[in-house]
């Protein structure tokens, strides 16, 4: 089965440009890419298919949700919350 996304370096092989270049791309929103982690991309092979063609791609607003004020997170403060669930 062909994998769904493309790494960094397999796009900046399929494009024959460098892997500074589709980190920009990425970063400028010119090419859209999934954050796997702090240091990882991940790319749809349908958005990296639209942007070979020279289709234009349709910038999504990012969403970014913050923790409510109070709120922590980690592995003792997950098990506290649930046991004070209802």
């Amino acid at each position: 089965m062909a994998e769904r996304y493309f790494t960094i370096s397999e796009a900046a092989d399929r494009l024959g440009v460098s892997h500074d270049t589709i980190l920009r791309l990425v970063h400028s929103g010119t090419l859209p890419a999934l954050r796997v982690s702090e240091r990882l991309y991940r790319i749809p092979r349908p958005a990296l298919a639209r942007f070979e063609s020279g289709e234009p791609i349709v910038r999504r607003r990012v969403v970014r949700r913050r923790a409510h004020e109070g709120v922590r997170f980690g592995a003792r403060d997950g098990q506290a919350l649930l046991a004070e669930m209802p």
